[in-house]
């Protein structure tokens, strides 16, 4: 049993930590002082969910139109032909300026002196990199390839082999081909020395198969606990004061994006199950071929 060098998560530290990187593989760290989301205004817009980027997109498509419209009402909504006297003013430059903006323009109001004219020019230009940025993120958020693989909600101790494995599956939720699996899984272990550090020992654990050619149903991921692993000894309540951590990373071949694409999990001091076993979520049917339950992934029963 030997450690390994610090994966790049930090080994030395003041205070206990609870785990340091979330379930869905991102860190959970807290940045101070580096870009903000208006420097890297692009990552940031592409991290958004999609439901927070369409909010946004509408708002600033109205705040933009609202802003127009004023410049219009500013120079005299008498520059603009078309005018009808049923309407608000401000709702007859705000539609003018959405009809300008997306370069629709029905026609039935246009600028008709050089002041509307000017900011009418201005508005279409605005409007043709608005939608040209828009769009960029809209095929770069359903081009983007990303793993969709699911995760055991637990990683277990169990029997195996007249011994005890730690056991963790995973299954693609995708109904796509993917190809060459290959697996990484590292432990993080709490390592206290005097009452100021609580630094942490890092391992890579040995798995029984850490790569697969074809991966179209569950695989379970198993480490042995023997004399080379760092689990050799510990029961479940010294592991999770320990604050335990399981670090997986996942590199595997898309065939539909025809691309390599990763993703990350993890593990922490909770997650922990001992003395029971995962139940197949797979098996076959009446018709001869093999029947994938993706949601049954969780179950477990008692030993």
């Amino acid at each position: 049993m030997k450690t390994v060098k610090d994966p790049g998560l930090g080994s030395k530290f003041q205070k206990p930590l609870k785990r340091l990187m979330n379930r869905d593989g991102s860190y959970n760290i807290v940045r101070r002082g580096g870009l903000t989301p208006l420097q890297d205004f692009y990552k940031y817009l592409m991290e958004l969910k999609t439901y927070k980027f369409l909010i946004f997109t509408l708002l600033f498509y109205i705040a933009i139109n609202i802003f127009f419209t004023f410049l219009y009402l500013m120079v005299g909504i008498d520059q603009l032909n078309g005018i009808s006297d049923h309407q608000h003013p401000f709702f007859s430059a705000f539609f003018f300026s959405t009809q300008t903006f997306t370069t629709v323009g029905y026609g039935s109001v246009s600028p008709g002196k050089m002041g509307a004219e000017i900011i009418a020019m201005v508005e279409a230009f605005v409007g043709l990199l608005a939608f040209a940025l828009v769009t960029g993120q809209l095929y770069g958020r359903f081009s983007r390839p990303n793993a969709r693989l699911a995760f055991s909600k637990n990683v277990i101790i169990t029997p195996f082999e007249e011994g005890k494995a730690v056991m963790f599956k995973m299954v693609n939720q995708r109904n796509n081909v993917l190809l060459n699996t290959k697996v990484k899984v590292f432990l993080s272990l709490d390592k206290t020395e005097g009452v100021d550090h609580f630094n942490k020992d890092y391992f890579q654990l040995n798995l029984e198969t850490d790569s697969i050619t074809f991966f179209p149903l569950t695989w379970t991921l198993v480490h042995k606990i023997n004399e080379d692993s760092p689990l050799i000894n510990l029961t479940l309540d010294e592991i999770t004061a320990k604050r335990a951590e399981i670090f997986v990373l996942i590199e595997t071949f898309d065939e539909t994006f025809s691309q390599e694409i990763v993703q990350k999990h993890s593990y922490g001091q909770g997650d922990w199950l001992e003395n029971v076993k995962f139940e197949g979520n797979f098996r076959p049917n009446d018709d001869g071929k093999l029947e994938l339950f993706v949601d049954e992934i969780d179950k477990v029963t008692a030993i």
